[in-house]
């Protein structure tokens, strides 16, 4: 974070002044989690659905917290019927007290505090969204800055109201660049925290069906993702996936510099001669070759990556170096397993979208023995959810997967789509407990054979994974035990 003190900081999110004592001392970041306070950082005591942060202040203050920013009102809180005040008052010692700056909202003060750190920064912010493949076009653009420059990306799925904020304290002097990604819970989320970040370059993956429950079409997500578009002014650089016409009609709705990447003749940044195989994927633009490793349908996060590395200045070689060092996160279709069988963890999250990917990009293993998609259904689909399904189910059937293991509330409506495209019923099977599909999966496994495993984060799948890791465990010893 830049150099700041805590007078400062109270005057900043309008806070009630602390001990004059402690005034002067420096901040060094902000945390909500009382855990991971380090020396000299602000804990922000978030409220919780049952519990206030002000519960774990005094842990903060012993760990080294230089002050605790909190909304904690004793009476609001017991009207509301948490947390009896009395066990929050007990945890607020005197060197909390005398530590405490009374704010608001604890949650406004994060971002206020999040707003001027940002303004004091000369460094470039990148903004990623999109339905699908956010988090690995964010992790891909970083690598590739990060071969020339020194930057931050967001830590995990720190993409929200509060995760922005976050991603933002990182911020210091020396940083050159910094990628977050937007998410969108409703409309108007990604219109707001873009007016905190301030990005001046903006990159859109793909729009497609996911979280409808809370969206309800389509054109509503492609609205909210556009929020980010329309906030790059004139002197900014807008990436468009060219291959979806949803995001490049997002072309229109900014005055910034507009560069399309794709596989289509309309991209500026256009992949040629793409191939996958066996668990890499490989495309030329212009004259040089990527590979990298992972399915096919982390192409569009690569050529965002590319596109956004040549406005930086870095060269096509370093570029592809730094793609082909790439490695997706576990849950991300990242191969966690090798032998006796493969397994493709994916279980991260699943949207029609991603799942049709995943579909693609086991059919790219023609080595594999038989090619086997185990397959938890994908949530918050709202009314769509049956026949969303049962589109999956058609695309199992034409695709070249060997057998397909269905599990979840939904899995008969994507049997019913295999069926309706001609696939014998031997080759998918569904079911509605973990234990039975592990039991199939027990039986049919074979030395050889390519596993992955998708579903929504709900599901719970990286049990499936965890469980084949355990069983080629057992395989091997068995193996060289006899």
């Amino acid at each position: 974070m830049h150099d700041c003190t805590i007078s400062q900081l109270a005057r900043l999110i309008t806070g009630t002044p602390v001990d004059a004592c402690i005034g002067q001392h420096r901040i060094t970041g902000g945390t909500i989690d009382s855990r991971t306070v380090g020396p000299d950082q602000v804990f922000f005591a978030m409220p919780g659905n049952r519990n206030h942060g002000m519960l774990f202040a005094d842990d903060a203050v012993a760990r080294g917290a230089s002050c605790v920013v909190s909304d904690f009102n004793a009476d609001r809180w017991s009207n509301e019927g948490k947390a009896p005040s009395a066990s929050l008052h007990a945890s607020d010692g005197a060197e909390t007290d005398r530590r405490t700056i009374r704010v608001a909202s604890t949650v406004v003060a994060l971002q206020e505090l999040a707003r001027w750190n940002r303004r004091q920064s000369e460094c470039l912010v990148i903004g990623v969204t999109g339905s699908v493949g956010k988090t690995t076009t964010r992790q891909l653009i970083a690598a590739v800055m990060m071969s020339r420059f020194t930057g931050i990306q967001s830590p995990g799925n720190f993409n929200n109201a509060l995760g922005v904020p976050l991603s933002l304290l990182q911020l210091e002097p020396a940083h050159d660049f910094a990628v977050l990604e937007l998410a969108a819970g409703k409309p108007g989320d990604i219109r707001f925290l873009s007016e905190i970040a301030q990005p001046e370059f903006a990159v859109v993956t793909r729009v497609s069906a996911a979280h409808l429950e809370s969206f309800e079409s389509v054109d509503a997500i492609l609205r909210a993702k556009r929020e980010l578009v329309e906030s790059i002014g004139r002197g900014g650089t807008v990436f468009l996936n060219a291959d979806d016409p949803a995001v490049l009609s997002m072309a229109s709705a900014t005055s910034a510099e507009v560069i399309l990447f794709g596989t289509t003749s309309e991209a500026a940044v256009r992949a040629s001669h793409v191939s996958a195989c066996n668990g890499v994927c490989s495309f030329t633009v212009d004259s040089t070759r990527f590979s990298l490793r992972g399915g096919r349908q982390l192409l569009t996060a690569a050529l965002a990556a590319v596109a956004v590395g040549r406005v930086a200045g870095i060269a096509d070689s370093q570029i592809a170096e730094s793609v082909a060092e790439f490695q997706p996160d576990a849950g991300r279709g990242r191969v966690v397993l090798s032998f006796p069988w493969t397994v493709i963890d994916d279980t991260y999250n699943a949207s029609p979208a991603s799942v049709m990917g995943a579909i693609e990009s086991l059919s790219d293993w023609p080595e594999a023995r038989r090619r086997i998609l185990v397959f938890g259904d994908m949530l918050e689909l709202g009314k769509a959810a049956e026949h969303l399904h049962y589109d999956i189910g058609r695309a199992i059937a034409r695709s070249s997967i060997d057998h397909a293991l269905i599990y979840g509330r939904h899995a008969d409506h994507v049997i019913r789509g295999t069926q309706s495209a001609g696939q014998s019923l031997n080759r998918c099977s569904s079911f509605h407990d973990v234990n039975t599909l592990q039991a199939m999966l027990d039986c049919i496994l074979t030395a050889g054979d390519v596993i992955c495993v998708k579903g929504s984060r709900g599901m719970k799948m990286d049990r499936i994974v965890n469980w084949l890791c355990e069983q080629s465990r057992a395989a091997t010893t068995d193996r060289f035990a006899a």
